[in-house]
């Protein structure tokens, strides 16, 4: 598109102005290298799950591990998998804290907890007489509630917490 000078006469009825012109131009430029980039971040993960977003935690005894996604969509689930390396304890209570559950709904939790209640802004799963060889795992299936940056901690029988952060785009 040619620029506009200054010196041209505008067209009777037609008030033009010089910055949504450059913006159009701008837009006809570059716009397509933006809209790739979009694209290519949203493939990557960079707004839900994919590579940037798909990551896992553990605690500093290596006793719980966390996986969840650090990047979501309001109202869309986000899948969270917490597994405990401990197969002897026979019992575990669950503490999952700090925004959990002032920031998500949660849908559904597998295997079902034989109690939950909450204590304060935490959330407690009770699994009684777990009979596991190996490692003993939970997934927590939830919705987000607020967009933002949410902060949650998860301890199994008093072991280390993990704590990781996951950013809610709305």
């Amino acid at each position: 598109m040619a620029k506009l000078e200054e010196s041209s006469q505008p067209l009777p009825g037609v008030k033009q102005s010089r910055f949504a012109l450059q913006f159009e131009d701008f837009c006809h430029r570059f716009g397509f290298g933006l809209l790739l980039i979009i694209i290519a971040a949203a493939l990557a993960g960079l707004f839900s799950g994919g590579y940037f977003s798909e990551t896992s935690l553990s605690n500093a005894t290596n006793s719980l591990k966390v996986d969840y996604q650090r990047f979501g969509r309001l109202q869309n689930q986000i899948q969270l998998k917490i597994t405990s390396h401990r197969p002897d304890a026979g019992r575990y209570l669950l503490r999952i804290g700090h925004d959990y559950t002032a920031r998500f709904e949660t849908e559904n939790i597998w295997p079902q907890p034989d109690e939950m209640y909450s204590e304060g802004a935490d959330l407690l799963l009770v699994y009684n007489k777990v009979k596991s060889q190996g490692d003993f795992s939970v997934w927590l299936y939830t919705s987000p509630d607020r967009p933002g940056k949410a902060v949650t901690s998860v301890t199994v029988n008093n072991e280390p917490a993990v704590s990781f952060w996951q950013f809610i785009y709305p």
